[in-house]
């Protein structure tokens, strides 16, 4: 039987798909035999294997992984579906789903890493949080959050008593997301809760512009902006999103400042700001500032004169319907993930897992499950697990 490990999060947008990549690619590498499966997935896309979590799509593509992906993910949660499981009389028995799935992947690997769904009590809806996903499948649990301190440390107390009392042991914490400047202080915090708790701290990753910035395709998916013109860049990061709201002097200082590659959202009507784009690269202010996609808001596209200059200009042109502040409150919302084609992102992720976090320590804590079928088998370990919190609970209390 394989060897597992469950990898959780305080919250969603994490970094729980970043972790799993980077450690599956770490361990390919070194010739292990590596599956993976994310039990409940909540963002599915169609795919030619059906509707399936689209990190689910991003590991097996990259790694051409031979599992089936609805082993990968047996539990697809589609709209409605919470309702229509909570309306059920007689419940379908998701826990064999994803025993059916977890071994079908098992058998023919040395190693399961499985991926949670936002924080340990997301799924308690369907009765299946993912505290009781890895007290099914007995793993041990690596909990990551975002870099701080006094949250960062609240979240990671309360995610794992919520593990603890499903009988589920977290083995240690991974801080994502930090701030370089910060990191040292964050370090010493941390180092002092893992010390206490008798946790491991298996890494601090330093916060990412590649990672935590979208790609062009990212937003032209999430947005779903008409298209009229594509340079074929959709796998380039956006640096910052910019809006030409101001007068035409003040619009072109700002501009100026933000080196990189801007994506700028500009109402249709404002013309005079789009005729002087072409002009401004001539300007010496802008030689570290590259605007490579404009995305015009408004209830109607800019007409064609200007959509002609600007092609002209090599530059990504889109349109979304409605006005400036939804828009940029839209695009403020989307989620960062990786694709498949971003090949900027998966690249960061290799270097930035594999150099910030103790993927040997990791692997030291893979343990072989033992899984529990039946019902009264069941009943009979959480009893097992009852006794033992009882026994601890003694022990502190009288001291010995």
């Amino acid at each position: 039987m394989a060897k597992n490990i469950f990898i959780a999060a305080t919250g969603k947008d994490v970094g729980k798909s970043t972790i799993s990549f980077g450690i599956i690619s770490y361990m390919l590498n070194k010739g292990y035999k590596v599956g993976f499966m994310k039990p409940l997935g909540q963002r599915w896309k169609q795919s030619k294997w059906g509707k399936v979590e689209e990190d689910v799509i991003l590991i097996k593509e990259i790694f051409d992984l031979k599992e089936d992906p609805k082993d990968m993910n047996p539990i697809v949660i589609e709209k409605g579906y919470t309702e229509e499981y909570i309306s059920k009389t007689i419940k379908p028995n998701l826990s064999k789903s994803i025993l059916n799935g977890y071994n079908n992947i098992a058998k023919n690997n040395d190693y399961v890493i499985i991926e949670g769904t936002g924080h340990a009590g997301v799924g308690s809806v369907l009765d299946h949080s993912n505290a009781k996903v890895a007290s099914i499948l007995d793993s041990k649990v690596v909990l990551l959050a975002k870099g701080g301190i006094g949250s960062t440390i609240d979240e990671l107390e309360l995610n794992r008593k919520f593990f603890e009392r499903r009988g589920v042991e977290v083995i240690g914490v991974i801080i994502n997301q930090v701030i370089k400047l910060k990191i040292d202080k964050i370090e010493k915090s941390i180092k002092k809760y893992c010390h206490d708790k008798g946790l491991n701290l298996f890494g601090i990753i330093p916060y990412s512009t590649i990672l935590g910035n979208p790609t062009l395709g990212t937003i032209i998916e999430e947005l779903k902006p008409e298209v009229i013109n594509d340079t074929d860049e959709r796998n380039i990061v956006v640096d910052n999103y910019l809006v030409g709201a101001s007068n035409l002097k003040e619009a072109i200082n700002f501009l100026s400042q933000k080196s990189g590659n801007n994506l700028l959202v500009l109402p249709s009507d404002r013309i005079d700001l789009a005729y002087a784009l072409p002009n401004v690269y001539e300007l010496k202010e802008f030689d570290k500032t590259r605007i490579f996609t404009v995305l015009f808001s408004g209830n109607q596209k800019p007409d064609e004169y200007t959509l002609r200059l600007l092609k002209e200009y090599n530059v990504n042109l889109l349109w979304k319907k409605g006005d400036t502040f939804s828009v940029i409150s839209k695009l403020s919302s989307i989620s960062i993930k990786t694709r498949p084609l971003d090949n900027f992102k998966i690249d960061e992720i290799k270097n930035i897992v594999t150099g910030n976090i103790n993927i040997k320590k990791i692997l030291k804590y893979f343990g072989k499950p033992n899984i529990v079928y039946g019902k009264f088998q069941r009943i009979k370990k959480k009893g097992k697990t009852l006794l033992i919190k009882i026994y601890k609970y003694l022990k502190n209390l009288l001291g010995f």
